[in-house]
């Protein structure tokens, strides 16, 4: 049996704002994962969705399945995990460009990346802190990324 909030809440549409008890903001996160109040008081920024597409269409780590307004960035190399192969900054500037996305030239602009829960987008907040980005934040999944910047579907 997989346990997600559709399985919890009945409905894969609806954004629980009380999960076992607790209200989203204090639902524990893993390490490097920005907190629901750190990202709800960021003022527009960039969201990177490191997933890969097919995690993107089965909604990993949703709902939502993908953040109004996000943009997909594949950080795998062929579905590769990073664990057995990272993407070095050049890779992930190509995947950045292939997907459509111009960087913003101010370093301290807000950006969030996000994967199903925050391994890869560790990584990709990592890459961006090598380019030079001061504003840069790990968001774990699309559930507390939509529900802290009120992006729902």
């Amino acid at each position: 049996l997989r346990v997600n909030y559709s399985n919890i809440c009945g409905a894969s549409s609806v954004f629980p704002q009380v999960v076992f008890g607790r209200t989203m903001a204090s639902l524990p996160r893993k390490p490097g994962v920005a907190s629901f109040d750190e990202l709800r008081s960021l003022t527009g920024p960039i969201v990177l969705d490191l997933r890969d597409p097919n995690e993107v269409e089965k909604g990993k780590g949703g709902p939502p399945a993908k953040i109004p307004g996000s943009v997909n960035v594949p950080l795998n190399h062929d579905g590769v995990p990073q664990a057995e192969r990272e993407t070095t900054v050049e890779e992930f500037l190509a995947k950045i460009a292939d997907a459509g996305v111009e960087l913003p030239t101010d370093k301290n602009q807000a950006i969030v990346t996000h994967c199903g829960s925050g391994g890869r987008g560790n990584r990709g907040a990592i890459l961006l802190r090598e380019l030079g980005f001061t504003n840069v934040h790990n968001g774990g999944g699309p559930s507390i990324i939509a529900e802290a910047l009120g992006l729902k579907e």
